[in-house]
Order: structure tokens, then C-alpha cells, then sequence
């Protein structure tokens, strides 16, 4: 008689991410509302028991899915902010960074944006707080870079939302089979941001330059003048 195949258990932080994959997938796809506790369970192929032992309710998934999403996007732009001291420099890197981050992590993206009219009012404030001290991270790099002459906007506030906008919207139409690879995406979308405020052609070629080799240029930066988590293949515009 043949042994009996045994498929192991599924540890807890696998139990954990299966859910979390799961909910990211049903969110993205079904929405929020129309996905349901049981539905969770039988597509994380767990007992809803499990789902409760990890999280109290449905909407604290949807809120570590989302705490986790812009606690990572921030970091990667933290990071490759970090490189540079030029506000210029500085801002191209946070562009690379938001629009690789959310060419990679599309349907991710999508629900902590769209899903976040499913918060009750705690969540929801608390999302709201992330997503404006990110928004201010960017509106700092454009004063500063008004400041050193490097840029030319009426509103830092509006231009800050024009260009976030924009990065974002990059998680609702890349594909990965089309193509322009995503790094030509982010390289095109500095140029962009750069251009809309104004930026020299050659502090844009400067800029494009810098986020795309990924070195680290703080010591050979020169001060402008005041005139002046996976590696998707490509992109369908």
C-alpha cells in the first residue's frame, strides 16, 4: 500500500501572507465591500477561524495593506532622496522612486487609493495624515527648488498635486508586456516633472542622468546657479 502523501501545514507568517495576497487580489478586483470574509478564507485557502486570528475584522486588513504600502513607498523615496543634496536631484530621485514603486506594486496602489473611502473615520484620518506628510515631502523639494533657482512654480501646492497625480497614475496603465521598460517610465516621467517646473535641459539631462545610474553624488554635486519587492519588463502607455 502506498504511504499516504502528507502536505505540510502552513506556518503562521505564511498563513499571514497568503491572507494579505489574497485580500490585495479580491480588493483590487472585486472591491472591498463585494469580498467577503468567507471569500477571503476560501481564496487564502484558510478556515475563516484563521483570518480572525489574525485580524479582529476585514477593514484591519485593508488598513495594514495600506499602512504597509505607503510605509514602504516612502521608504524607497527616503532612500533615494538620500543620494542627493541638490533639491533637483532630490526631487528626480523621489519621482524614480513613486513611479517605479507603483509601476511594481499596481493593484496594491490601486486599493490603498480607491479603498480608502472604505475606512471608517479612525483609519480613514490616520491614512489621510500618511498620505499629506508624503504630499509635503514633494511640496518641500519644490520650495527648496524654487529657492536655489532651479525651479519656477506659482504654488508649490498645486504643483505638488499635479506631479503626484500623474507618478500615480502610472499604477493604472503600465504593463509590464508592453514596450517601453518601467525605468524608461520613471526616466520620462522625471523629465516631465522636471519640465513642468521650468528646470534647465541640462539640469533635466543632469537629473535623468543621476536617478538611472544610482550613484551616489552627494560629495561631486556642485551648488546651481540662481539662474538656472521585482523588475517588471515593460510598459504600454
Amino acid at each position: 500500500m502506498a504511504d499516504a502523501v502528507v502536505i505540510p501545514a502552513r506556518r503562521g507568517p505564511e498563513t499571514r501572507e497568503a491572507i494579505l495576497s489574497s485580500a490585495i487580489e479580491l480588493f483590487g478586483h472585486r472591491g472591498y465591500h463585494a469580498t467577503s470574509m468567507r471569500a477571503l478564507a476560501a481564496a487564502a485557502d484558510v478556515q475563516p477561524a484563521a483570518i480572525y486570528h489574525w485580524y479582529a475584522s476585514k477593514e484591519a486588513i485593508l488598513v495594514e495593506l495600506q499602512d504597509d504600502f505607503m510605509e514602504r513607498l516612502t521608504d524607497r523615496v527616503h532612500a533615494g532622496m538620500a543620494r542627493h543634496e541638490r533639491p533637483a536631484l532630490r526631487l528626480a530621485a523621489a519621482v524614480r522612486e513613486h513611479v517605479v514603486f507603483h509601476g511594481i506594486h499596481r493593484l496594491a496602489a490601486f486599493v490603498t487609493d480607491s479603498e480608502i473611502r472604505a475606512l471608517t473615520d479612525g483609519p480613514r484620518r490616520a491614512l489621510i495624515v500618511q498620505r499629506d506628510d508624503y504630499q509635503a515631502m514633494f511640496s518641500e523639494l519644490i520650495r527648496d527648488g524654487i529657492r536655489d533657482g532651479s525651479f519656477r512654480a506659482t504654488d508649490a501646492h498645486v504643483a505638488t498635486y499635479a506631479i503626484l497625480l500623474q507618478c500615480t497614475g502610472v499604477a493604472l496603465w503600465f504593463d509590464p508586456a508592453g514596450p517601453l521598460k518601467l525605468e524608461q517610465v520613471a526616466e520620462l516621467h522625471v523629465e516631465l516633472v522636471l519640465g513642468s517646473l521650468q528646470a534647465s535641459r541640462e539640469l533635466i539631462a543632469e537629473a535623468i542622468g543621476s536617478v538611472s545610474r544610482g550613484v551616489d553624488v552627494r560629495r561631486s554635486e556642485a551648488k546651481p546657479s540662481r539662474a538656472a519587492v521585482e523588475a517588471p519588463s515593460g510598459a504600454s502607455p
